[in-house]
């Protein structure tokens, strides 16, 4: 991150790919963005290493083989991240933290431009919605086959990459990733963004897996916990918890 302006002196030109921006909230934020506008943002620092690269899964393992290909980053173990790129077997995903792996999104058959359709998809997403990415959001890079967009929270200015890849042919799906830069756990947030885009998706004949409690247990426990422990009232809007906090074990 870059030092504050000098006192009196004018702001640097925002950069529309630069992950800092000195501004403000990106064009589609909800309304209520500028109640927060003047407030610390945590935006964080990218990863050096998104994009289509080489990625090799397995390297650890005992039973599964390592294999290289081109694709998505892969996630850290933390619960604040979804990608297509992780290891095979459920036991060698766990020794680095919560799974977050995900299956590849399919589109129908009878699609001739399944890209288009996903990268409209995505900007047909609605920021606010569920009471996330308030901030709004901004595509970075798109092609023909790889897609790059920004999502903000609406308060302190966290920003998630979401990224899609159709980096082999049409039958091996299309390649995810959503990913908080800070923080341990991302209060659900990715999960119910990819869930949103995939709804829309889902109604046009594309096969993707819901994200739920079923698929990825530990993930939406953590969410749940950081939820309910927050100070923020607002992390549990739409949720169980809007009204109640969790049933804890008493101590002693």
């Amino acid at each position: 991150g870059g030092g504050e302006n000098p006192p009196g002196g004018a702001p640097p030109p925002a950069v529309a790919s630069s992950p800092i921006r000195r501004a403000g909230a990106f064009d589609n934020a909800i309304p209520e963005y500028a109640s927060y506008v003047d407030k610390a943002k945590r935006r964080g620092t990218p990863p050096k290493d998104l994009g289509v690269l080489k990625r090799t899964i397995n390297e650890q393992s005992i039973d599964a083989d390592p294999v290289t290909f081109s694709g998505l980053r892969g996630c850290d173990g933390k619960p604040n991240c979804f990608s297509t790129t992780g290891d095979s077997l459920l036991e060698d995903r766990i020794l680095t933290g919560v799974d977050t792996l995900i299956s590849p999104w399919r589109p129908p058959a009878d699609d001739p431009a399944p890209f288009k359709t996903l990268a409209s998809a995505v900007k047909e997403y609605k920021p606010g919605q569920s009471f996330i990415d308030g901030g709004g959001f901004a595509v970075v890079k798109e092609t023909d086959s790889y897609l790059y967009v920004e999502f903000e929270a609406l308060k302190k200015g966290y920003i998630d990459d979401v990224e899609f890849a159709m980096a082999g042919g049409r039958e091996q799906g299309i390649q995810v990733r959503s990913s908080s830069r800070v923080g341990q756990t991302d209060f659900g947030v990715n999960a119910i963004r990819l869930n949103a885009i995939a709804a829309s998706l889902r109604a046009k004949g594309w096969a993707i897996d819901e994200i739920t409690p079923k698929t990825h247990q530990d993930y939406f426990y953590a969410a749940d916990d950081a939820r309910d422990q927050t100070f923020d009232k607002d992390r549990r809007k739409g949720t169980e918890m809007e009204n109640g906090r969790m049933d804890r074990p008493a101590i002693g």
